[in-house]
């Protein structure tokens, strides 16, 4: 699905386009010209079917040699494995996600618990990545001739970035799990999803300059994205939470 120049949806379930796997979450497709780029991974129940809107997109998965990732969770992260596997790409992941995702350390990306509520199937296992590099605050990443830059969003996750896109006239955020579509926001019953943190994020991206908004789930926005971020915000400092999106 071409959403810019530069940007293709190419996995997407039951909380958006239903593209893919229905647990997967948005993945996006940068074009870098002589080289590709993912945003996030699914869950890695169907990575065929990312696969296959690649290829229907009019590109060669073999020329993806970066998996970027927002976070751990199962449905960004879960797929990281496969898709590393058929690509040859290189993942990135925040911090000590990087290990945890080498390791398949369920518990701490609170697959468990998530398990056990039933948002993932009973037999679904977080499968291990070969290799992983950990992502730090101001990173950049080269994708061909797109640069995204590393920025630290802890809130619905301790360990969360976000990635900002901004060359040839293009610019957008892709956010991950940290705002969604009229300032929605997602809390978990996890030990690290923090309110207190998910303002200072909001705060931090109030400031960035960006046109599109590219989440983790649910609507997209190509233009005036940042007014997502602002409806977040407003309701944060006047005391209150912004409503909880539901996946």
């Amino acid at each position: 699905m071409h959403l810019t120049d530069r940007v293709h949806l190419v996995g997407s379930g039951r909380s958006g386009a239903d593209i893919s796997n229905s647990y997967d979450c948005h993945v996006y497709l940068i074009d870098g010209g002589h080289s590709l780029g993912l945003i996030d991974a699914g869950a890695g129940i169907q990575p065929d079917l990312i696969l296959k809107n690649i290829n229907e997109a009019g590109f060669d998965p073999n020329n993806v040699d970066k998996i970027v990732l927002t976070h751990a969770h199962a449905d960004h992260a879960g797929g990281a494995a496969s898709l590393q596997e058929v690509t040859g790409a290189e993942v990135l992941a925040p911090g000590p996600s990087a290990t945890w995702l080498v390791q398949a350390d369920e518990t701490a990306i609170s697959l468990p618990r998530a398990r056990a509520g039933g948002t993932y199937p009973a037999d679904y296992r977080l499968k291990p990545c070969a290799e992983t590099k950990s992502l730090t605050d101001g990173d950049i990443i080269q994708i061909g001739d797109s640069r995204l830059e590393t920025i630290a969003t802890s809130g619905h996750a301790a360990v969360h970035v976000s990635f900002l896109l901004d060359d040839d006239n293009e610019s957008g955020l892709f956010g991950g799990d940290i705002v969604f579509q009229n300032g929605k926001i997602l809390l978990l019953a996890t030990p690290d999803c923090s309110i207190q943190a998910l303002i200072t994020s909001m705060h931090r991206l109030s400031k960035l300059d960006f046109d599109a908004l590219f989440p983790g789930h649910g609507g997209i926005s190509l233009h005036r994205g940042h007014r997502h971020v602002d409806a977040a915000l407003r309701v944060f400092d006047a005391g209150r939470i912004p409503p909880n999106y539901e996946v």
